[in-house]
């Protein structure tokens, strides 16, 4: 089998197939209709202003709100657009991925959520992030939400999928954090689209994300990548007949796409293509946009915490985003530390 390079538009995938398909997410335990979720989000686009609210446990899903200000920027669907990315972490030395129990997990998500939609009335919430909207079922905001709430999980199953029916004996590989992979949400999700479990392929990156947080271009990230990398493969008994579908489930893994594919192009038998849920996410709004319904958009960017971010991290995802949407860098570099964004107790 001849090696083949990732294709990075891959990451980009926003066709009007793909826009069909992602309109038409799982369903959420909810008493709310999560399960139209898609025409929801169809039917923001019929106001004049809309609030969208993007969480992560860290700094990757910025990127969606920075291609998310870039697109809306373009396309003018709206007169006015509040763009608010908050991030969930509840302390600095209590991460999602460190809680003892998913019922720990579920709980401080909760109380974040209520806090997010206490402070902001979003119109619609993003899970920017594959470990909490692994825990997202399990709260109790998810079974009482008045707005549509979009799971990265969700969308990048979807994605994933799309890319096995697109293939011939295409098989999978996700790579995640340790909460998204314990879950088995992926495997599930993918089985109910048509994936057999027989065709994936799981590998846990632990700290990875954090590392990313702090230097996506790192030596370190490189070299952590490159071990994980390394482990998916041993368990692939031999080279898929056919593509690898690799899905990078993290919302950071977006930022160190080079490092996966240099790692993965070290595998000369291998023939794959990367896949980015966090390019998914903003696709989904860009295909059931109203395009070009106003003659300018005025689009704010803001950036909540309610801990601090070090200075390198700042730093480092500002740049990150920076050649994408200049409004979230900023937002980044002046983000607004609120240690009563929620409650942790």
């Amino acid at each position: 089998m001849t090696k083949q390079k990732a294709h990075p538009s891959l990451t980009n995938i926003g066709t009007a197939v793909l826009g069909l398909l992602f309109l038409q997410l799982l369903p959420f335990r909810s008493s709310f209709s999560q399960n139209d979720v898609g025409g929801q989000i169809r039917r923001l686009f019929e106001r004049d202003s809309v609030t969208i609210l993007i969480t992560d446990s860290g700094l990757g899903g910025l990127s969606v709100c920075a291609d998310l200000e870039a697109q809306f920027s373009k396309l003018r669907p709206f007169k006015k657009v509040r763009l608010i990315f908050v991030n969930a972490l509840p302390d600095v030395t209590m991460t999602y991925n460190s809680m003892a129990s998913k019922e720990e997990q579920a709980r401080m998500f909760d109380k974040a959520l209520g806090g997010f939609v206490q402070w902001y009335h979003p119109d619609a919430i993003l899970i920017a992030c594959n470990t909490l909207s692994a825990v997202y079922p399990e709260t109790q905001f998810a079974r009482s939400a008045a707005i549509p709430v979009v799971s990265i999980i969700d969308v990048g199953a979807r994605m994933i999928a799309e890319r096995v029916k697109a293939t011939a004996n295409a098989s999978v590989l996700v790579f995640g954090t340790a909460t998204t992979m314990s879950s088995g949400l992926y495997n599930q999700k993918l089985g109910m689209l048509g994936v057999p479990d027989t065709n994936i392929v799981t590998q846990s990156c632990r700290l990875l994300e954090s590392e990313i947080q702090a230097d996506p271009k790192s030596d370190l990230v490189g070299n952590l990548v490159e071990v994980y990398v390394g482990q998916a493969i041993e368990k692939i008994v031999k080279p898929p007949p056919g593509t690898l579908v690799v899905g990078l489930c993290c919302s950071h893994y977006g930022y160190s796409l080079d490092a996966f594919d240099r790692s993965l192009r070290q595998h000369a038998a291998l023939k794959y293509e990367l896949v980015n849920p966090n390019k998914g996410m903003v696709a989904l709004f860009m295909n059931a946009a109203f395009k070009g319904k106003s003659a300018w958009t005025s689009i704010s960017v803001e950036v909540a915490s309610r801990v601090k971010f070090t200075p390198q991290e700042v730093s480092s995802i500002a740049r990150s985003v920076g050649s994408t949407s200049q409004k979230t860098s900023q937002a980044l570099k002046h983000y607004r530390l609120n240690e009563n964004l929620f409650q942790i107790k």
